[in-house]
């Protein structure tokens, strides 16, 4: 256990995924520059990542869990799969959507962390009335995601899971991001773009412009969702200054994980447990053995020194595997069977 624990990755200095800096060239010098540096690894395959195969959540009422969703999901065309313990939700296009029964569920809700799903742009509204007429108060707000330019609904699941609605035109997958706090947005970077090889959709926070746009959206009253948003209170007006968080948005396939800089307190589970909720599941088509070499042989640090990384933990089990960043966020990878 120790041993497979101790297993680790460089992908900063392995691959020429496009910086922050590459997107608006303000020359944002990211975390990946600066841990470059000549590496053994430079010789192994990339990560294949095609996308979101689902996510894991924690609920203390299943049947409660399941009453809430199951009108969320009715377009999605799936099926439902209970056990003593578990309830399950798969769509047809095999994304699911798993709840753990557990007394007191580990949401993360403080800081923001969510799970958006896409539902038919005409079915929004009158999903939001039969939630509230179930109960359930919904907020409109939006994020910073170039695609998030409108407020959209937000809700809380009866276990206090935060969801999102996204109106979607398209039959494509259930699943449209996963949204999770870090306090380490530099390792967030070189974790989630470089040791998991998602490409960079897009940021925010880290500019001076992004300062100006929030303070100024403030003054006009945008509902932005409270976890992108921190603010203190200015000696110099006595009045509150709204700062971004700074979010990188990291694409896998037709979905992307949001990360954001959080002053939230992350409480975690026991170190060295690797399999936790909540979780994003991300889905390979590369063979276990290619997905078990690729991050027994790969190392990111933040930091351009001799000492070149901490390690990022894992655990295989049978072609799934359990890893977990510096945060406390757990991920999942799963390899599909080839045919």
């Amino acid at each position: 256990m120790e041993e497979t624990q101790n297993r680790t990755v460089n992908a900063s200095v392995t691959r020429s995924a496009p910086s922050l800096s590459a997107t608006d060239g303000r020359r944002y010098v990211s975390a990946r520059n600066a841990a470059r540096r000549p590496s053994d690894a430079a010789a192994l395959a990339p990560l294949l990542l095609d996308g979101i195969a689902g996510v894991v959540l924690e609920a203390n009422d299943l049947a409660a869990t399941r009453a809430f969703y199951e009108p969320i999901f009715q377009h999605a065309d799936g099926r439902w799969v209970v056990t003593r313990r578990s309830l399950r939700f798969v769509a047809s296009d095999n994304q699911r959507v798993e709840f753990s029964r557990r007394a007191r569920p580990r949401t993360l809700a403080h800081a923001g962390l969510h799970v958006a799903y896409r539902v038919p742009r005409d079915r929004v509204n009158p999903l939001v009335s039969v939630l509230e007429a179930a109960g359930h108060a919904v907020s409109w707000w939006q994020e910073d995601h170039p695609g998030e330019g409108t407020p959209m609904p937000y809700l809380t699941d009866p276990s206090g899971n935060i969801i999102q609605l996204v109106p979607s035109g398209e039959d494509g997958a259930l699943i449209d991001h996963f949204y999770l706090p870090v306090e380490d947005i530099e390792y967030a970077e070189l974790y989630y773009l470089e040791a998991l090889n998602g490409t960079l959709d897009s940021y925010f926070g880290f500019r001076t412009l992004d300062v100006v746009s929030a303070r100024a959206q403030s003054g006009e009253n945008v509902p932005y969702a409270p976890w992108t948003r921190t603010s203190f209170v200015s000696f110099r007006t006595h009045k509150p200054n709204f700062t971004p968080a700074a979010q990188i948005f990291a694409r896998y396939g037709s979905g992307y994980v949001g990360v954001a800089l959080t002053g939230q307190r992350l409480p975690e589970p026991p170190e060295g447990e690797l399999r936790h909720a909540p979780r994003v599941i991300l889905q390979s088509s590369q063979s276990p053995e290619e997905v078990e070499a690729y991050l027994a042989g790969v190392r990111i640090s933040a930091v351009a020194l001799k000492y070149d990384g901490g390690t990022i933990p894992f655990e295989r089990e049978g072609s799934a595997f359990y890893l977990r960043d510096r945060s406390g966020n757990f991920v999942e990878i799963d390899c599909l069977p080839r045919e």
